[in-house]
């Protein structure tokens, strides 16, 4: 038998998406963009996650009319809870990126949830209205960043 013929068949990598605090916002306030890639990504396999800070700076008490839609939203996207190893990696990368301070700690540890799931081997794509940060924290992780 050929070395091609026993080699194992070729598996696409597993994307996920990476949503920051103006990505969920903005498929709260009923963005359609947003609100059809969280309807089609199921569908496509792939999951979307955020980080349990990102979720408190999304969430605005005073839309309490749309308490449903973030429920909703809330309930189809995986919330990854900040951890020691999170903490370590989103301390790392604030070092690396020359950052510091609580204006960046929140999108650090986005960036390490993002920075996570590419070492798990995904394809990962981080949805976030600061593409400039964002890509610094990344710089050294095959992550691809996109402006909300």
């Amino acid at each position: 038998m050929s070395r091609a013929a026993r080699a194992k068949p070729h598996r696409p990598r597993r994307r996920v998406f990476v949503f920051d605090s103006e990505a969920l916002s903005q498929a709260v306030r009923g963005d359609r963009e947003m609100a059809a890639l969280i309807k089609a990504a199921p569908g496509l396999d792939i999951p979307i996650v955020t980080s349990a800070l990102t979720t408190l700076e999304a969430r605005d008490p005073r839309a309490a009319s749309r308490q449903a839609l973030w429920d909703w939203t809330l309930s189809r996207i995986r919330v990854v809870h900040t951890d020691d190893h999170v903490v370590a990696m989103a301390r790392d990368m604030l070092r690396a990126a020359g950052l510091h301070g609580h204006k960046y700690a929140i999108d650090a540890v986005l960036a390490a949830v993002a920075g996570r799931e590419a070492e798990q081997g995904a394809e990962v794509t981080v949805f976030t209205s600061d593409t400039d940060d964002m890509n610094r924290l990344l710089a050294d992780r095959s992550v691809r960043v996109e402006k909300v």
